[in-house]
């Protein structure tokens, strides 16, 4: 097996995990009635469409993104309260605005299980430094790995959309033979790809494939790093930028102090080369919640509200039910009434019976606090009148607790990627 099949055999194979972090990513961001189920005739529908055919509006209250919102937000108040930082990982900081990428990949890290960053010394249109960035787990491939550090990682790549003039400057390396070489390599390249996707006028950035670039203006081009044994060299990783057919563009050794490749990788948590994330507990939970609500909701709106009863002999001579009906909502006003009417109108006002459900939906709420760890304190919920100003402190530094693991974890990983970037200017 080449080094590009059993790349694209990873990427293969790491499927299922794509697919669990869209879905969780869905959820997250408020597409909650997405998930399929089977109608009455065998035909797959979205749950959305399933309630709206039983009558019922689909609402969503959406705590997940709440949920996420609290953790990264006491993220950003630890980082804020920590010492600052001097010298050249400072510099690396502030030019990498690490604090906001960092914010924003504990939150890929809260939804998919995965901290993926990667960290090189590049040129680029903006400078020839070392730069980080945030690697989608859309984009990311690797060996099936054990050990929670990644010590077992063997082959390890990402999949990059380029232009054209971006390939010739990373990969020409200042020779004119080299960049005519790489425009036939794109050529073939672009050769391959369908006439409806070069046509396209809009581009789904979720709609990620090995071969082609999600923007049909761009090219795909596949990053693989493998460790290898090398003739004179020894075991090191090796680098190779290969186009969708498998050609290589561009290959060298790791150019880096750290003689590894430039990718800082956390999956949480890792189990058996498992991984399942921390929003996934709470799914479930989310799901009856929103059950829950349509179901009040239907309740209510198919309960009685306001309604008048008003008998045909009630009304006098002269006077008819709409007259009658209209003057009822009068303030102040004089319906008249036939004294020899056998039943006085009346109006009913129905509670629509769903104390159950909202008594159930209410240990729903408890429920996805205590799953999740993070309580109404953490959240910045205002306390009600009972409780002390010393139980609330208490509340938060329980919720703090037990979120320790996911920031220990993701702190670690911040540290691994730090030391990878001083060793890679």
């Amino acid at each position: 097996m080449t080094t590009f099949e059993y790349a694209r055999n990873s990427w293969i194979r790491m499927g299922g995990l794509r697919s669990l972090r869209s879905r969780l990513k869905r959820f997250t961001y408020g597409r909650q009635w997405d998930d399929l189920t089977v109608d009455n005739e065998g035909k797959l529908i979205t749950e959305g469409e399933a309630a709206r055919r039983a009558g019922r509006r689909p609402l969503t209250n959406n705590l997940l993104r709440s949920l996420v919102k609290s953790v990264v937000g006491r993220f950003r108040h630890n980082i804020a309260s920590a010492s600052a930082l001097s010298g050249k990982a400072a510099e690396i900081h502030r030019l990498n605005s690490l604090d906001e990428l960092d914010a924003r990949l504990l939150e890929e890290f809260l939804i998919s299980g995965c901290a993926i960053q990667r960290v090189a010394w590049e040129n680029r249109f903006d400078g020839h430094r070392v730069w980080i960035d945030n690697v989608s787990p859309s984009r990311f491939f690797c060996n099936r790995f054990l050990d929670p550090r990644g010590s077992d990682i063997r082959l390890v790549g990402m999949l990059h959309d380029m232009s054209a003039q971006e390939v010739r400057m990373r990969f020409a390396h200042n020779s004119h033979r080299r960049a005519r070489e790489i425009e036939e390599i794109l050529s073939r390249s672009s050769a391959m790809r369908p006439e409806a996707s070069l046509a396209a006028v809009d581009f789904d950035p979720e709609a990620v494939s090995w071969d082609r670039a999600s923007d049909p203006a761009l090219h795909r081009v596949v990053e693989v790093w493998t460790f290898e044994y090398v003739r004179h060299v020894g075991s090191c990783w090796y680098c190779r930028f290969f186009a969708p057919d498998g050609t290589v563009i561009d290959e060298s050794r790791s150019p880096f102090a750290h003689r590894s490749h430039p990718f800082a990788v956390r999956f949480y948590p890792l189990t058996d080369g498992e991984v399942h994330p921390f929003i996934e507990d709470v799914i479930d939970q989310q799901l009856h919640i929103n059950r829950l609500i349509t179901t009040i909701d239907s309740i209510l709106n198919n309960s009685a509200k306001g309604v008048l009863l008003f008998p045909i002999d009630a009304c006098p001579q002269g006077v008819s039910i709409s007259e009658a009906a209209s003057l009822w909502h009068k303030p102040s006003a004089v319906i008249p009434i036939n004294p020899r009417a056998r039943m006085l109108p009346q109006e009913i006002v129905s509670s629509g019976r769903s104390e159950g459900a909202s008594a159930l939906l209410d240990i729903e709420f408890r429920l996805f606090q205590q799953i999740s760890g993070v309580s109404g304190a953490l959240q910045g919920q205002a306390p009600s009148g009972h409780v002390s100003a010393s139980l609330y402190d208490a509340q938060v530094a329980n919720s703090a607790v037990a979120l320790q693991d996911i920031f220990s974890t993701f702190d670690t990983f911040r540290g691994e990627r730090d030391v990878k970037a001083l060793k890679s200017c």
